[in-house]
């Protein structure tokens, strides 16, 4: 659905992405993993236009995304949640929702509103609360909601997990697993490889702006060279239901 070819881009005069080629299925929950510096956001950022694109290709559908506004970009259909400054904290859950429906035809509004809230329950309890009072988990469900309000096609999320507890994370990839029943395709920025691996499909691994892996979720946590090469010794240990401080 998505196809990057030998693609370079960074920021400002800095390239992070180095030549790097791959591809998203439709339809499929992928996780893009990697140590921190590694071009996650990067590459999720590029597909959207917001950084500096070097040289190669983005393609979706065969329609070029390279050199298109990121306004254009998401009227294809790609929703993008950054990791930060993803909701209006100021403004209720209510207001927050309701910025998200405003591209809707009018007729349809409540409509939607009332499938989001069924989808999302704990905000149908957290209506009248400022946004910027949320818990963490709640915060992201926000986020998340407000772009699924957009009817998108694919879903970009970078770090949804970020500074949750385990349970909370959870059940955000629960969410990202019914938005997949829905047929969206998720791409997911992850630190936390542990756990999304539990419930993506499938798994790319950049390290220093290249592919150093790609294969089904199953097949990355097997990988025990690329669980310790790429993402990490104590992660592998994780993995594998180890403790990490023993020998």
């Amino acid at each position: 659905m998505i196809r990057v070819e030998s693609l370079t881009a960074g920021y400002g005069k800095l390239e992070i992405l180095q030549g790097l080629s791959l591809a998203f299925a439709e339809g499929q929950f992928s996780a893009v993993l990697g140590p921190n510096g590694s071009g996650k956001s990067t590459l999720m950022k590029a597909i959207m236009g917001v950084n500096t694109i070097f040289g190669g290709s983005i393609q979706l559908k065969g329609r070029e995304l390279v050199g298109l506004r990121t306004e254009d970009i998401s009227k294809m259909g790609i929703a993008y949640v950054p990791q930060r400054e993803n909701i209006f904290s100021e403004m209720t859950v209510l207001e927050n929702l309701q910025l998200g429906v405003r591209s809707l035809p009018r007729e349809r509004r409540q409509e939607a509103l009332d499938e989001l809230l069924a989808l999302f329950p704990i905000l149908g309890r957290r209506q009248a609360q400022r946004a910027g009072l949320l818990s963490g988990g709640e915060h992201q469900m926000l986020a998340i909601a407000i772009a699924w309000l957009s009817r998108p096609s694919i879903m970009l999320l970078d770090e949804p997990s970020a500074g949750l507890a385990p349970a909370v994370a959870g059940d955000v990839f629960r969410v990202l697993q019914d938005l997949r029943r829905q047929d969206i395709t998720l791409v997911v920025v992850e630190q936390n490889a542990r756990r999304i691996l539990q419930y993506c499909d499938y798994a790319f691994v950049l390290r220093e702006g290249q592919l150093a892996f790609e294969g089904s979720a199953k097949a990355c946590l097997n990988d025990e060279e690329t669980i310790k090469g790429y993402l990490g010794v104590h992660e592998g240990a994780a993995l594998a239901g180890r403790d990490p401080t023993r020998p």
